[in-house]
C-alpha cells in the first residue's frame, strides 16, 4: 500500500463517519441537551464509531506492514493486535463538544464541532496503531541491535564518518545560505556526500500533513521530523545535526524548541489532518521531503520572530511563541504552498 493509497482510503472512512454523525447530531440542536440525553446520543453513535475505528486500525496496520516489508523484507511480519476503542475513551474524548451542544438553540458550529470530534476519534485508530507497532516491534529492535552494518567498524572510524558526513552537510547549508533564490537545501540531490549512511536502519515514526487542514501548530510539530525509539537510534542523527546547523544560522534555540514541543508530539487536535508514518531509515522515509520544507518554513518564521523581538514590535520576547505566531500569519496570508509541506493535497 502506497502512502497516497493510505491517505485516500483514510479519507473515505472519515467522510463516511462525518456523514453518519451529522444525520443524528442535527436532531439535537433546538432543545437543551441534558446529561442523560448526551449519553444516549453517544450510545446511539458508538457502535458505528467503534466499527469505523476498527476499520481504520486495520487500514493502518496494512499500511505499516507494507512499508515495513518494503524496507525490511528479510524480517517476519510484526504481528500486532488491532487497537480497540473503549466506551470510556469515547465518552471522555467527546466531552469537549458537549457544552456547546447542550445549549438551547445551539449554533450550527456546535454540530460541526461534534462531528469533527467524532471523526478525530476514528482517525486516532490509525495513529495509535502505527505508533504502537513502532514501539513494540521487537524483531526490528533486535535486528537493529544485532545486525548493525557498522558493528565491525572501529569506533574512531565511525566518528570520522559521522564528522565527514556532518561537515559535508554543513557545507551544503552554507552554500544554500549564499544562494537565497535556491528553492531549498539539496540534501537529497544526486551529488551525495562522501560518506553514505542511508542504509542505517532505525525504528521510528513521523507526523506528516496531508494538506487539507494543516494549521501552524501541526506544521510546527511536523518540522521536528521523526521520533525515534530504542537505544539503536541513539547514535547518528544526521538529520538532527543538519537541523541544528540551520537553526543556529537563524538564531533559534533547537533544544528549547524540542523541550517545549515534546509533550505534544502525540496529540492531535479536532480537525487535524496529520497522519503517522513509520520510519525505518534516517535517510529515506515517507514524507521526509515535506518535513524538510516544513522545517524551512519554521526557520523562516523564526527569523521573522527574531526581527520583531529585536525591534520591539512583538508582544513578547518568547522566540518559540513568536515563531509560532509568525507561522500562523504566513498560513493565513496564503504565503505557503500546501503541496510543498504536505504528503498529498
Amino acid at each position: 500500500m502506497t502512502p497516497d493509497e493510505y491517505v485516500v482510503a483514510k479519507a473515505a472512512i472519515t467522510a463516511a463517519v462525518a456523514a453518519y454523525v451529522q444525520r443524528y447530531v442535527s436532531l439535537f440542536l433546538k432543545a437543551p441537551l441534558t446529561p442523560v440525553d448526551w449519553l444516549r446520543l453517544l450510545q446511539v453513535l458508538f457502535p458505528e464509531i467503534q466499527r469505523r475505528y476498527a476499520e481504520h486500525a486495520d487500514l493502518a496496520r496494512r499500511f505499516y506492514d507494507s512499508q515495513r516489508e518494503q524496507a525490511l523484507p528479510e524480517l517476519p511480519r510484526n504481528e500486532r493486535f488491532l487497537t480497540e476503542l473503549k466506551w470510556e475513551w469515547f465518552v471522555k474524548d467527546m466531552e469537549p463538544a458537549r457544552k456547546e451542544l447542550s445549549q438551547v438553540d445551539s449554533p450550527p458550529s456546535a454540530a460541526t464541532r461534534f462531528t469533527l470530534t467524532a471523526v478525530r476519534e476514528v482517525e486516532m485508530a490509525g495513529r495509535r496503531q502505527i505508533i504502537g507497532a513502532v514501539n513494540y516491534d521487537h524483531d526490528l529492535a533486535e535486528y537493529i541491535e544485532s545486525g548493525d552494518p557498522d558493528d565491525d567498524v572501529p569506533e574512531y572510524e565511525k566518528e570520522d564518518q559521522r564528522l565527514g558526513r556532518h561537515l559535508t552537510l554543513v557545507e551544503e547549508v552554507e552554500e544554500k545560505l549564499r544562494e537565497p533564490d535556491d528553492p531549498g537545501p539539496r540534501f537529497l540531490d544526486e551529488d551525495e556526500p562522501e560518506y553514505k549512511l542511508e542504509s542505517r536502519i532505525v525504528r521510528g515514526w513521523a507526523r506528516v500533513a496531508t494538506g487539507s487542514e494543516t494549521c501552524a501548530w501541526c506544521l510546527m510539530l511536523i518540522s521536528r521530523g521523526a521520533v525515534y525509539t530504542g537505544p539503536g537510534t541513539a547514535g547518528v542523527r544526521l538529520d538532527e545535526e543538519t537541523v541544528v546547523d540551520l537553526w543556529e544560522e537563524s538564531g533559534a534555540d533547537l533544544e528549547k524548541f524540542k523541550e517545549q514541543t515534546q509533550p505534544y508530539m502525540e496529540q492531535w487536535h479536532v480537525g487535524c489532518d496529520c497522519i503517522v508514518v513509520p520510519v525505518f531509515s534516517f535517510e529515506n522515509w515517507v514524507g521526509k521531503a515535506a518535513y524538510h520544507r516544513a522545517n524551512e518554513l519554521w526557520i523562516d518564521a523564526s527569523k521573522e520572530a527574531s526581527r520583531l523581538i529585536e525591534s520591539g514590535e512583538s508582544r513578547t520576547g518568547d522566540r518559540y511563541k513568536e515563531t509560532l505566531n509568525a507561522l500562523r500569519r504566513g498560513l493565513a496570508a496564503g504565503k505557503y504552498d500546501v503541496p510543498s509541506y504536505a504528503l498529498a493535497a
